[in-house]
């Protein structure tokens, strides 16, 4: 007489298996063109990663192997992202591009983030909020977990003041939109005086910066520096 018990517990266990192996899992994708989600069971993504050995993937901003990712728990919660890893040499970071549409996502190297400065010094680069510039970008370690966002300069007529700012490097004097001094006030924490006064970067827009005797920008002091 067969063992009923036995069968069935194969037959579960069999299931169980297909389910896990057929599971679908939200994939943040980046690709030249922007970043994609997709649903992708751990067999998509083993693929992927095998048929492309200069992608990388991270669970929860971990980087882990082909041979981790076919043992390692996932579950609806998991953050899975894949990400190219080095091009021609070099590794790409997402990057957000800032614009009047709103913000686009692409994929660069360290040398285009760099070239991107040079080639224009209105271009503004923000690391986790901190703004910094093309000589810093080539001496700074980036990783994937790093929030990379470029201001591109305003153009299309927009007035400029000229702003006197402060900064680890000394001071400077440069030309930005009122734009420009708003975004760098929010995005890198800056503070901003005009005629002596601190402005708040919310406030800015409204502020008649034209009648203006002098406009400064300093970041803020940190541990009563």
């Amino acid at each position: 007489m067969p063992n009923l018990t036995r069968s069935y517990t194969l037959d579960i266990e069999r299931m169980r298996g297909r389910t896990m192996s057929d599971k679908k899992f939200t994939v943040h994708v980046a690709r030249e063109s922007g970043h994609e989600q997709e649903l992708m069971t751990r067999k998509d993504i083993v693929d992927t990663l095998s048929a492309n050995e200069n992608t990388w993937v991270f669970v929860d901003s971990q980087m882990v192997s082909v041979e981790e990712l076919e043992n390692i728990e996932l579950s609806d919660a998991t953050e899975i992202r894949i990400n190219p890893g080095m091009v021609g040499g070099a590794e790409t970071f997402t990057v957000l591009v800032a614009s009047r549409e709103g913000d686009e996502s692409i994929l660069m190297t360290k040398q285009e983030l760099s070239d991107k400065l040079t080639s224009n010094n209105a271009n503004w680069l923000f690391i986790d909020g901190q703004m910094v510039d093309a000589a810093t970008i080539e001496n700074t370690e980036l990783s994937q977990d790093n929030v990379l966002r470029l201001v591109p300069s305003i153009v299309g007529g927009s007035e400029t003041f000229t702003v006197q700012i402060t900064d680890a490097s000394g001071h400077s004097v440069c030309e930005m939109t009122k734009e420009e001094i708003a975004t760098s006030a929010k995005e890198a924490n800056n503070w901003v005086f005009v005629d002596g006064k601190m402005v708040a970067a919310s406030a800015i827009a409204e502020t008649d910066l034209a009648q203006a005797a002098e406009i400064r920008m300093t970041r803020p002091l940190v541990g009563g520096q």
